[in-house]
Parts: C-alpha cells; structure tokens; sequence
C-alpha cells in the first residue's frame, strides 16, 4: 500500500494495514516504522492526510 496514493481508497486500506499492525504488534513498536514512512514522505498532503488515518484507525482498533 501507498501513503501518497491519488486513490482515497488505497490510502485508507493502507490506513487499515497500519492499525492491524499495530494492535498485533503493539503501538511502540510500529512508531519508528510510521515516523520513516510519513516524516520521509514526498511531503504530499495525501501523505499527511493517510498519517491522520492511520491514527485515527489504530484509536478505532484500540477501542479509544
């Protein structure tokens, strides 16, 4: 999946993957991962964008 991706879809299914990973792995440990993969991004806003989900999906996962 692609954090910079034009497909909303894609973005969000990628958003998905990051907070199944998460809740199985554990939040610590996918943080240096989503900090290279977003920070080191092309700086797009759809990169922005996808972090955002991504938070807001392992919080959903999380049950917060």
């Amino acid at each position: 999946p692609d954090i910079n991706h034009a497909d909303k879809h894609v973005r969000n299914t990628t958003a998905r993957a990051f907070s199944t990973v998460a809740s199985a792995l554990g939040i610590p440990s996918l943080l240096p991962f989503f900090k290279a993969a977003v920070y080191r991004s092309k700086k797009t806003w759809q990169a922005h964008h996808t972090g955002i989900r991504i938070v807001q999906q392992i919080a959903i996962m999380m049950d917060c």
